[in-house]
């Protein structure tokens, strides 16, 4: 006979004189609730009256109930061994084991007291409703005026979550140089959950070298759980439809990352820029880059428009805090607002960087927010911070304007309030290395103009052709440059007579950062990290007589400089 709830469960039920009254059960179904209703021999479920072989009872103030009843409609099992006279219900989760006329049952080899022993009256088992029910995770529910009690069937356990299927095809397997390839991602869920993260390896969109190739899927379901991998192999041939600059030049995707070592880069003619720069102010906090205690890491008194940019590194066994403060020393309020802003991490350096950065361009006016300084008021700027575990790094830029003096500080503690703690915290020692200071012209401009068709280059923050910026110390008092200017804004505008493919190369090492081109972010390269000398990325196209517009940040922790490549097709 089928339990009421889980039908798929077969209720055993021993023949012998403890369960031996016949009555009609309820038939199997969904869950619902049992209605019982004490001195009546009639149980509604669901809707649907049948008949009890004995009426509940209340004995020592708890209501007792027919064992075979409530086995039948909980869906359960229940076993009775006449030599130990033990009674054994199994529900989803647990077991009970009671004897009649005791008061100790057994919960998963727990001993537990009832309120009332079970009891045989008339050749029927009572046994304590509530206990028994609500052990097996039933809600049980009294209303005295009534005198019914309702009993909330609990759900059906979950089925096993099955991992989603990795099916993908390839309209061709074989293809030439160059070639498009098509694939068709056909993976499923069997569960019908939905699939929340793809991971292919080894796919691109054309192959430009002669082999076999394989291609893996897997993906991931809205439960955690990734599918077993699928894969397929791709044969390319020695035909050549286009090699890999031709390829990307006519599929342009900003910052797609390609194989530039046959561009002589290097020889290439360097364009001339027209320069033009503004009065902002760049306040850089990156030295000591790894932080391996308290102290206040870089501070400065500005006016005016500026940007705050700070990136450090935990080199301390335990968290470290990195507060952005706002400090109003002066005699009246002081307003500062932040225009734009940006921060990332904890996390991997170039990581931190390349996001940060991504983050910054594409953020809108609509961020912008302005707070108030008292007089001897300090506030922090980057809220919603979370602590930096060891080895890990954070990054912020902030665009801000102030209408009054504010000393700006960028803190490190172990916990501890940055503004309680400031007076007690000592000005960290550079680490001689990274970039420490407080610099002018904060923005450039650079505008180009292509008259020839032929390639040339663009050099950017090199200390030659475009320059390094030259500031102070704001603790030390001490000059230096900002060597690979990070935390300029580059506004490149690119005109050209003829169409024109943009390339980016970077020359000084590992490169992982964003841009803008015509108002789009980008992440630069949009997948995995640039290797120079040969590695490079698509930037965007020109048309013959447009102009466009790259957007461009040196991103904290990768290398510099980097060149334009300008070739035209």
């Amino acid at each position: 006979m089928k339990g009421f709830i889980h039908g798929k469960f077969p209720v055993f039920l021993p023949v012998l004189c403890l369960f031996a009254f016949s009555f009609i059960a309820p038939a199997a179904a969904g869950a619902g609730t049992v209605v019982l209703k004490l001195s009546s021999n009639q149980a509604v479920v669901d809707g649907a009256v049948y008949p009890l072989p004995k009426a509940p009872a209340i004995k020592d103030g708890v209501a007792l109930v027919p064992l075979r009843f409530l086995v039948e409609t909980l869906g359960m099992e229940v076993h009775w061994d006449s030599r130990s006279r033990e009674i054994t219900i199994k529900g989803q989760e647990r077991k009970i084991h009671l004897k009649p006329e005791s008061k100790e049952a057994v919960v998963e080899g727990q001993i537990q007291q009832l309120p009332c022993a079970p009891t045989i009256s008339g050749g029927t088992t009572l046994v304590p409703l509530r206990f028994v029910a609500e052990t097996l995770k039933c809600q049980v529910f009294y209303d005295a005026p009534s005198r019914e009690i309702r009993i909330t069937l609990p759900p059906p356990p979950p089925p096993p979550n099955r991992p989603p299927v990795a099916r993908f095809e390839i309209e061709k397997t074989t293809v030439a140089q160059g070639e498009t390839v098509i694939y068709r991602d056909e993976s499923y869920d069997p569960d019908g959950d939905g699939l929340v993260e793809v991971k292919w390896t080894g796919r691109q969109r054309a192959f430009f070298k002669p082999g076999e190739y394989t291609v893996t899927l897997q993906v991931k379901d809205s439960r955690g759980a990734w599918s077993e991998p699928a894969s397929k192999i791709i044969t390319v041939t020695e035909e050549v439809l286009m090699d890999e600059v031709t390829y990307n030049l006519h599929h342009p995707i900003p910052g797609e990352p390609l194989d530039l070592s046959a561009v002589k880069v290097l020889d290439l003619p360097a364009v001339d820029p027209a320069t033009a720069m503004n009065r902002d102010m760049l306040m850089v906090s990156n030295s000591p880059e790894v932080i391996t205690g308290e102290g206040i890491l870089y501070a400065d008194t500005l006016l005016g428009t500026a940007r705050l940019y700070y990136h450090h590194i935990n080199g301390n066994t335990v968290k470290q805090h990195v507060y952005l403060l706002a400090t109003n020393n002066g005699f009246d309020t002081a307003t500062v607002t932040i225009r734009e802003k940006a921060t990332a991490g904890p996390g991997d350096p170039m990581a931190a960087g390349r996001v940060a950065t991504h983050r910054y361009l594409a953020a809108g006016a609509e961020q912008s927010r302005t707070i108030y300084l008292a007089p001897g008021e300090s506030k922090i700027l980057n809220e919603g911070h979370k602590p930096i575990a060891p080895g890990l790094c954070v990054h912020g830029i902030f665009d801000i304007h102030t209408d009054r003096e504010v000393l700006f500080s960028v803190v490190a503690t172990e916990g501890r309030d940055p503004i309680t703690a400031y007076r007690d915290l000592a000005v960290l020692p550079p680490d001689g290395k990274h970039i420490r200071g407080t610099f002018p012209l904060a923005n450039r401009f650079l505008s180009v103009h292509l008259y020839e068709n032929k390639p040339a280059r663009l050099v950017i923050a090199d200390g030659g052709g475009d320059s390094f910026l030259y500031g102070r110390d704001g603790v030390t008092n001490l000059l230096g440059y900002n060597k690979g200017n990070y935390g300029v804004l580059y506004e490149i505008t690119i005109e050209s007579k003829h169409r024109m493919g943009v390339f980016f190369s970077p020359r000084g090492g590992p490169f992982a950062g964003a841009a803008t081109w015509d108002g789009q972010p980008f992440y630069l390269p949009n997948r995995g990290v640039l290797n120079p000398p040969g590695q490079g990325a698509l930037v965007g196209i020109i048309e013959p007589g447009q102009q466009k517009t790259l957007r461009f940040m040196p991103p904290a922790a990768s290398y510099l400089p980097i060149n334009l490549v300008f070739i035209p097709f």
